[in-house]
């Protein structure tokens, strides 16, 4: 590996000394000279008293050209999207931008923690907001909004049978509204952790248990969702999770047909279909269905085989319908309104667009997915997934939190 201080041949040239030449002391007087045919009254490469004015200038003017161009940008894709809800809501576009700023609002409101000082409310930067690991301080990050996302699976309806069914995929989607960027967090469905027992209104207490299984203590909808919820905010460290977006798994294959199908190399073949392992393809209706549902329940990593496929298809389907909505932002509207077909939810249209709309202003076109480190082990009854706390505990920090830098100054709210 070559030393952290090593320089190009570009950077040389940056510095005034021409590519291939060497830079020696003269003996005599202490000058450099840049070899033989290097001209000693060459023009120096930075700026000279009367320059710098000049290029600070010219700096700030940059400056204000991306500023600009970044509204300019948001303004066009925020238009976009309240010209497709104001169609699809049938309201008027002004009503549709200002249910899409008080969106945003909420977002923030309901990601913030409740029982910790803001920056400004606290006494001194390090009350409530900052933790220390490893001798190094990190702050929460107040920008981040989270969304658990649970595929379920359910045989029948749970009017007729009661049965609420079991969150087999679970994710932590969040995003930075600063900066737009986003993340996933894939909890495996094994994982054991301290699961609510709701037996209608009634609270039974608390049982170690798969997370998976949360989903079945509650009424197959909201109940359901928040109990998965409060069981994901256990595994993360009690981080805020406020919203969630639980979706019947019969409904991947709708809602990757209308992204116009997603393209995988798949990561294992799947019986009865035409996935065939490194084989690419792209996926439709069932297929799409099948690649992420299947599982061979003998063998031990199975859910974690099948988390993979999980993380992989959601990268390449995220790529997809933020590439095709970068041209017509209305697409993710679109998918959203698909979605709801085969979803409960507690993130409002208002909401969704303002994320959609960050997500599309700061250009973000891949997904950084990490799925939770741990162990599985097979237990008296089924399958246990053993986290590594110490691992889990720095995925928190990486997603959650920011460093914190020696002799920083106070942090100041962010201005464009």
């Amino acid at each position: 590996m070559e030393r952290a201080d090593a320089r190009t041949d570009a950077s040389l040239e940056a510095d005034g000394v021409p590519k291939g030449a060497t830079s020696e002391p003269d003996p005599e007087d202490g000058s450099i000279h840049t070899g033989a045919n290097a001209a000693l009254d060459e023009e120096p490469a930075w700026p000279s008293l009367e320059e710098l004015p000049q290029r600070r200038r010219r700096s700030e003017e940059s400056i204000r050209r991306h500023k600009r161009e970044r509204l300019l940008r948001r303004l066009r894709v925020v238009g976009v999207i309240v010209l497709v809800l104001a169609v699809v809501t049938g309201g008027a576009a002004l009503a549709v931008a200002h249910m899409i700023e008080e969106g945003g609002r909420s977002l923030k409101e309901a990601s913030r923690p409740q029982d910790i000082k803001t920056v400004e409310e606290a006494d001194t930067q390090d009350e409530g907001l900052t933790v220390e690991y490893q001798g190094k301080k990190y702050r929460y990050n107040e920008d981040i909004v989270s969304i658990v996302v649970m595929g379920y699976d359910r045989r029948q309806d749970v009017s007729e049978t009661g049965a609420a069914g079991q969150a087999d995929a679970i994710m932590v989607v969040t995003m930075d509204t600063r900066t737009g960027e986003m993340r996933v967090i894939g909890v495996p469905r094994d994982t054991m952790v301290d699961v609510d027992e709701n037996v209608g209104e009634a609270f039974l207490g608390q049982e170690k248990m798969q997370i998976a299984l949360a989903f079945s203590y509650g009424d197959g909808y909201e109940t359901s969702a928040q109990n998965v919820v409060r069981a994901v905010s256990r595994v993360l460290y009690n981080m805020p999770m406020n919203y969630y977006f639980a979706l019947d798994m019969n409904g991947i294959g709708p809602i990757n047909d209308a992204a116009g199908g997603v393209t995988v190399t798949p990561l294992s073949s799947i019986p009865n279909t035409a996935i065939v392992k490194d084989v690419p393809i792209k996926l439709y209706g069932s297929n799409a269905m099948r690649y992420v549902q299947y599982r061979d329940t003998s063998q031990l990593t199975s859910s974690l085989d099948r988390q993979a496929r999980q993380s992989q298809y959601l990268r390449a389907f995220f790529s997809q319908a933020v590439g095709n909505a970068a041209g017509d932002p209305g697409i993710l509207v679109g998918l959203y309104q698909t979605a709801l077909d085969y979803s409960s939810t507690n993130l409002e249209l208002g909401e969704f667009s303002y994320l959609a709309a960050t997500l599309l202003e700061h250009g973000m076109s891949e997904l950084n997915v990490v799925t939770l480190a741990g162990e599985p082990v097979k237990g008296e009854q089924y399958v246990e997934y053993h986290l590594d706390q110490d691992a889990v505990y720095e995925t928190v920090l990486d997603v959650f939190y920011t460093p914190v830098e020696e002799d920083a100054p106070e942090p100041t709210a962010a201005t464009e």
